[in-house]
């Protein structure tokens, strides 16, 4: 893939953010919201720009594959946007698109909602190992500890132990064994160690004809049905023999990711980093530990974001990655422009520490210009958890004290990525969605998110993830104490409260599934739970999480706790009703159910549980004829529970 533009050498004078406007900041559109429950609305505000001849404004579903016709064309003195067409409970993206007769196009975006309830089942997450450490107590422990805490904020986590010896082909031959076992709900892909690394195409993104070849990538294991081949490609130019491709070498041919990626993959790699003065395995222990730290609100830093910007000059405005997310996640008025490398200590005040960082310049393996080198984070504890990098070279990060990789042997940091060609998106992160759903957007997009003002910079192999792929940005504590009593047919939990917390959601996981049921629909306020919706007998484990209504510039959401876990054996379920004087109809059914019942029955309530235990319908009944609309239902097998003195029940089938 040959470039027409190249990134500045170090041998350039770079121009200092502090007198320019950098192009990052001029071609964004930096906005954010806020959000009305009462009477249900979503109000986007940007800057005014002098520029602007109009915006159009887009929205669109979470997920969906298009923005469709837009919702408002404002004049070129718009500032804002108010879309009261909304619900709550709902999670809308928004693009908003200013036009102007001097410069180019310039976009915002946004993910955003109004007290969207959490639901946290979030999916399988297949971590591979590599093993060479795994026989050390240290290490186990921390693995432990890693794998749970997956599992209590609602991933099913599946290890895979590999060898840094295996070949990429083996290493993706085992995780899609895995993947096949239960692919519907196959959702994360965690590398942790020195995982062997896969190299593919013949690219040079950072524009450098010395550097031009296969990069590295773990779109090849995050790419469950792609079409990855090792024939066509012989190119040797490159002064890294890392990057040298030849036909049958093991290096695949492909440039840009031949399918769209399946799995949201991070790497945890910290392999041969020599400038530090501990081992690779310490160094893997101690980034576990901060991220149990961080997970479990233990590292707090400041809602703020920092900016270092060695590339005002140029176009295409790399620093729109920092610029873009950063009003999303936490505002223009908390992003600042400061040196990368003055953020303070995470042993300081949260009052000077950042959330994000984001730093580019002219690079090499193991530096950018203006921002420092590897040997700089081996003497610095930085603050901030989330960064990104940008400049020459140091994209290729299977290098020796390569500079995209450092990061994260220090400080606070937990995720590093290579962004500025193409733009990242972690917008969604704002309203509490995982840094590897961004990652997998941005790996995906082509034309739904602006890539770059140049093309041919979309789904290129080298968008890849440093760091645990499962991260969000606001954690608090858990809940502690829990404890449960078994009671007949139901479970009695308590516990005591973790923090500040306004309320809490239970969750419960049979010992065979990898589903998390969640059991309330409204957060519980008090400190007890009684669970009486157990479908079946056998080991049960429930998750006791602690919520708080979290609103960002974005919009407001459910922000809730790793879960406290507590297990328990239930010797019964929900016993099947055989009185004949209860009577359910038509069994199967298609859109109603009608109940024939006692009269002592009406005024007790009634839930309709799935076959996982998950409430589906609740109410009263009001009399001995009882209709019950189940038309929204999926189709499957339920059992209704009258929640009377005996907890009565009955099995019914939906078509």
């Amino acid at each position: 893939m040959k470039k027409l533009f190249t990134l500045i050498s170090l041998s350039i004078t770079l121009i200092p953010a502090a007198f320019s406007q950098p192009y990052g900041d001029s071609l964004s559109v930096k906005a954010e919201a806020t959000v009305d429950a009462l009477a249900p609305s979503i109000s986007l505000n940007w800057p005014a720009d002098n520029d602007a001849t109009n915006f159009v404004v887009y929205r669109k579903a979470k997920g969906a594959a298009s923005w469709g016709t837009a919702i408002a064309t404002l004049p070129a003195n718009a500032t804002g946007y108010t879309d009261a067409a909304v619900t709550v409970n709902t999670l809308y993206d928004y693009k908003i698109q200013m036009t102007s007769g001097s410069s180019p196009t310039k976009y915002g975006y946004l993910s955003s909602g109004i007290e969207v309830t959490a639901n946290s089942n979030r999916g399988i997450a297949l971590v591979v190992i590599e093993s060479t450490y795994m026989a050390n107590i240290p290490f186990q422990t921390a693995t432990d500890v890693f794998l749970e805490d997956l599992e209590l904020d609602g991933w099913y986590p599946k290890t895979i132990y590999v060898s840094s010896a295996d070949q990429v082909t083996t290493v993706k031959a085992a995780i899609l064994t895995s993947y096949n076992e239960n692919p519907s709900k196959t959702k994360l892909l965690i590398l942790l160690g020195n995982v062997p690394v896969p190299h593919s195409g013949e690219l040079n993104p950072d524009g450098h004809p010395d550097h031009e070849g296969a990069w590295p990538t773990d779109t090849y294991y995050a790419d469950v049905n792609g079409t990855w081949t090792d024939a066509s490609v012989n190119n040797t130019v490159s002064s890294n023999t890392l990057n040298h491709n030849t036909p049958g070498d093991g290096k695949f041919d492909q440039s840009y990711i031949p399918s769209d990626v399946d799995l949201q993959a991070g790497r945890v790699d910290l392999s041969n980093l020599p400038a530090f003065s501990v081992t690779e395995e310490e160094l893997l222990i101690r980034y576990m530990d901060k991220n149990h730290r961080f997970k479990t609100a233990q590292i707090l830093v400041g809602e703020q974001a920092l900016i270092d910007d060695n590339f005002t000059s140029y176009d295409e405005g790399f620093s729109q990655s920092g610029y873009n997310n950063f009003a999303a996640i936490v505002g223009r008025s908390n992003t600042v422009q400061a040196d990368y490398f003055t953020q303070l200590s995470y042993t300081t005040s949260t009052t000077g520490t950042y959330l994000w960082a984001y730093g580019c310049g002219g690079g090499t393996y193991t530096s950018a210009g203006g921002i420092g080198n590897t040997s700089n984070f081996t003497t610095d504890t930085l603050s901030a958890p989330f960064t990104m990098l940008f400049g020459s070279y140091f994209g290729d990060w299977h290098y020796q004290n390569a500079f995209l990789r450092a990061p994260l042997a220090q400080g606070n940091t937990l995720t590093n990525c290579w962004a500025g060609r193409p733009n990242w998106y972690f917008n969604h992160m704002a309203m509490g969605e995982n840094i590897g759903y961004a990652t997998r957007l941005t790996q995906n997009n082509n034309a739904l998110y602006i890539s770059s003002v140049y093309s041919g910079l979309a789904r290129m192999v080298s968008v890849n993830l440093m760091g645990d792929p499962s991260l969000r940005l606001f954690y608090i504590p858990q809940p502690t104490n829990v404890a449960v009593t078994a009671n007949g047919n139901s479970n009695d939990l308590t516990w005591l409260a973790g923090g500040s917390e306004t309320g809490y959601n239970i969750y419960r996981r049979y010992a065979d599934s990898v589903d998390f049921v969640k059991l309330n629909t409204t957060p519980i306020t008090a400190l007890t739970y009684t669970d009486n919706t157990l479908p079946v007998a056998g080991t049960v484990y429930y998750y006791v999480k602690a919520v708080e209504m979290k609103t960002t510039p974005s919009g407001s959401y459910e922000n809730e706790s790793l879960g406290a876990k507590i297990s328990a054996v239930s010797t019964v379920g929900i016993a099947v009703e055989n009185d004949v004087t209860v009577k359910l109809y038509p069994n199967p059914a298609q859109q109603f159910i009608q109940l024939t019942l006692p009269d002592e029955v009406v005024g007790s309530g009634y839930q309709v549980i799935d076959a996982a235990g998950k409430l589906m319908v609740s109410g009263t009944v009001n009399s001995s004829n009882q209709v019950i609309d189940i038309s929204k239902l999926a189709a499957g097998n339920y059992t209704l529970v009258l929640m009377n003195s005996t907890h009565t029940a009955v099995k019914f089938v939906k078509e």
